[in-house]
């Protein structure tokens, strides 16, 4: 197989990249901005708003199947430059789904619980998207641009968690920080997410490149849980203590676009197609990343 990711660079790519590398599995990484190497393997910077460059790419990587994981994925950004999000989330998306579908290979497109609005979790795949911000309702287009071609792949991911491994920490590592610091940090107790880390999420999606299901797919992790909760165990399997973190709602913090209450998912048909794959607790999944240092 001659896989073609795209976001290679991001936090979640990072993981599918090393993956990639550690399978000996080729690859073409797409990035979006960074240029140079990850991992020692070079990245080619391809901006998804420029449909010429975009396709030219494709053509010159010539792969058996694609992993599309590149978009404009923070929520404030997509706020603030609505007009973006749509280029790259949207008509990127849309592009790089129909030059798949003429090159006869599978795209496995990468979406997230936040199309929902969370009112009736647990959502399955077949439930009536609802997003509430510019990011959510971007990747709902993103999808039917995407399930035009039965043998494309939507993906939906819940909260993601894991150290980083690009040069942009995320929150996750924010939260070891003030844990083994004793700052202060507040985490939402009435916010609930069926948490997956980046490992699992990577090594999972790479199993279904082989033969994808089409359609689309719900991968949460194994628990509904809340920010709060997620910090506490944490904590606990550091041996850190936790009164520094303060369970906070989400109604707490003013914001634009309101937050979903409960965007669990309902990841029975997953399971169902990959019941081999490794499904790991929370704690479980915590103890095969490197949270040593």
């Amino acid at each position: 197989m001659r896989l073609l990711l795209t976001g290679a660079s991001g936090q979640l790519g990072s993981y599918l990249l090393r993956e990639c590398l550690s399978q000996s599995e080729s690859v073409i990484a797409w990035s979006g901005r960074r240029r140079g190497q990850s991992f020692g393997y070079p990245l080619r910077p391809i901006d998804l708003a420029d449909a010429d460059a975009l396709a030219r790419a494709f053509r010159e990587a010539a792969p058996s199947a694609v992993v599309h994981t590149a978009a404009l994925a923070r929520a404030s950004e997509c706020r603030g430059e609505p007009r973006r999000a749509e280029q790259i989330n949207v008509h990127g998306t849309a592009l790089l789904a129909e030059l798949a579908e003429r090159a006869k290979i599978p795209l496995l497109h990468i979406s997230t619980d936040m199309v929902f609005d969370g009112k009736h979790a647990p959502y399955r795949e077949g439930d009536t998207t609802c997003p509430l911000s510019v990011y959510g309702a971007t990747k709902v287009e993103s999808e039917r641009a995407v399930l035009a071609s039965p043998r494309h792949t939507v993906v939906r991911l819940p909260l993601l968690f894991g150290p980083s491994l690009t040069d942009r920490p995320t929150f996750f590592d924010a939260q070891i920080k003030a844990l083994r610091l004793s700052e202060s940090i507040g985490l939402f107790y009435d916010e609930w997410r069926t948490p997956l880390s980046f490992l699992v999420a990577a090594r999972s999606l790479l199993t279904l490149t082989d033969s994808p299901p089409g359609g689309v797919l719900h991968m949460g992790g194994p628990e509904r849980l809340s920010r709060f909760e997620m910090g506490q165990r944490l904590a606990a399997f550091l041996g850190c203590g936790d009164r520094a973190m303060e369970a906070i709602s989400r109604n707490d913090l003013p914001d634009v676009e309101p937050r979903p209450a409960d965007l669990s998912l309902d990841s029975s048909h997953w399971r169902g197609l990959s019941q081999r794959q490794p499904w790991p607790s929370y704690e479980a999944a915590l103890a095969q990343l490197n949270l040593t240092q």
